[in-house]
């Protein structure tokens, strides 16, 4: 691969690892407002589906940039050739 396109794909991946982590960042402090100092807790369940959704939006982000990073094959072009060798 040329070092232009691993440069480029290495910038993708990493834009999305940010905007993982901002999506995460905001799912937190959503969550942080219904907690309160007396210990009370009252997030709603959708609040929390939010959460884990943008935590694993980033595990995913940034299991792609490392991939990108060190010309690994990402998990859906690793798929993708496992799925090619079963024929």
């Amino acid at each position: 691969m040329s070092t232009s396109k691993t440069r480029f794909n290495e910038a993708v991946a990493l834009e999305r690892v940010a905007n993982a982590a901002r999506d995460v960042q905001a799912a937190c402090i959503a969550l942080q407002y219904h907690f309160r100092p007396d210990g009370n807790a009252h997030p709603s369940m959708p609040q929390f589906v939010r959460f884990e959704a943008a935590m694993l939006e980033l595990q995913v982000a940034r299991a792609e940039f490392d991939a990108a990073y060190n010309c690994e094959p990402t998990w859906q072009e690793s798929r993708a050739d496992m799925h090619l060798l079963r024929g």
